[in-house]
């Protein structure tokens, strides 16, 4: 890696290249692809390239035209992803929306994520609001509804659970602005430990199933057991 920084403060136009560290204070456009071991934006970025970072951490708002490649993402704000994401680690407190699909180890945070793709992970595990195009695929899935209604098209994995936010409860007063609390819809949910309240779903399919309060799924396909809230609805159900 190259040893030269980049530093800028205040509103300022940059080039890409290879560099150290790159820090922003301020709002700053880069045209070209950026290479570092560090990047931290403080205030605003506009990114017109591919951004490869060991460590990315955002305390604002930035724009990245182009992929993102980082071992360790921190974001503080909110970040617009026009491209694929490799990550290794993502730390979100905010909003995250990716036109592409995610890539990742770790995926954790509250705030809201947007994938118009697939998002791969080993573990996700996120309070707030979530929107996945295509499917979520992880070993664990821990998804904490909370805010406004999520959806995602497929999720796999071995262990998912899906809840309603414990923290609702205190800011219940948010339901005022929306007809209703927040729900997860999903095409098929499948898995092997599956528990899921507030989901509407057209499949769930696992070894064991447990059906929480506030659900309305279409069939459930269960191998070794299988539960039912009586404040949820299954059209069908069958043991495989």
């Amino acid at each position: 890696m190259a040893e030269r920084n980049l530093t800028i403060h205040g509103s300022a136009l940059s080039g890409g290249g290879v560099f150290h560290h790159v820090t922003i204070r301020g709002d700053a456009t880069i045209r070209g692809d950026i290479e570092c071991d560090r990047l931290k934006v403080f205030g605003a970025a506009d990114m017109k390239g591919a951004v490869a970072a060991r460590t990315f951490r955002l305390f604002g708002q930035a724009n990245v035209d182009g992929p993102v490649q980082a071992e360790k993402m921190g974001v503080f704000g909110e970040v617009d992803i026009r491209g694929h994401a490799r990550l290794g680690h993502l730390q979100l407190r905010g909003m995250a929306q990716v036109e592409g699909g995610i890539e990742a180890d770790v995926i954790r945070g509250y705030g809201e994520l947007s994938v118009s793709g697939s998002c791969e992970a080993e573990s996700v595990a996120l309070t707030g609001v979530v929107h996945i195009g295509q499917t979520l695929n992880a070993e664990q899935v821990e998804l904490s509804l909370c805010f406004a209604d999520s959806s995602v098209k497929e999720i796999g994995g071995r262990t998912i659970s899906i809840t309603r936010s414990k923290k609702w409860s205190a800011i219940h007063w948010l339901s005022r602005f929306s007809s209703s609390p927040a729900v997860l819809a999903a095409d098929v949910i499948e898995g092997d430990e599956i528990y899921v309240e507030y989901t509407r779903a057209a499949v769930v399919r696992g070894e064991r199933v447990t059906i929480g309060p506030g659900c309305d799924i279409g069939l459930v396909e269960y191998h070794t057991a299988f539960a039912q809230d009586k404040k949820a609805a299954v059209n069908e159900k069958r043991q495989r």
